[in-house]
């Protein structure tokens, strides 16, 4: 299984809005299987130091769950950092899969 992804962050206002978007480029479908009702968790870093994440303070439903990329398909997942300091950061987006985590990373700027 070869999943391809990206992360971008977008700046405005006293928000940051991240999107990971997860592509399969391969020919055949990819089946995965997510730990729990989290599909992507989003880590804001500061010099190699978390500051923020998406999923703390949130629960999750404990369940195994399947999907499966199309060949070509394209699913993009979304969070939301509220009032972020000015400063640059990282942030490390991770498709939460129980085969292999996918992930994706990108510097930006408040």
């Amino acid at each position: 299984m070869v999943l391809e992804s990206d992360v971008t962050a977008t700046t405005g206002g006293d928000i940051v809005e991240f999107e990971l978007t997860v592509r399969n480029p391969d020919d055949d479908p990819a089946d995965v299987t997510f730990r729990s009702g989290l599909d992507a968790d989003f880590a804001v870093l500061d010099d190699d130091a978390e500051i923020w994440r998406a999923s703390d303070g949130r629960m999750f439903t404990q369940a195994l769950r399947s999907v499966t990329f199309d060949p070509g398909a394209e699913k993009t997942y979304t969070a939301e950092w509220p009032d972020p300091a000015p400063g640059r950061y990282t942030v490390v987006a991770t498709l939460e899969l129980v085969e292999e985590d996918v992930e994706a990373s990108t510097d930006f700027s408040v």
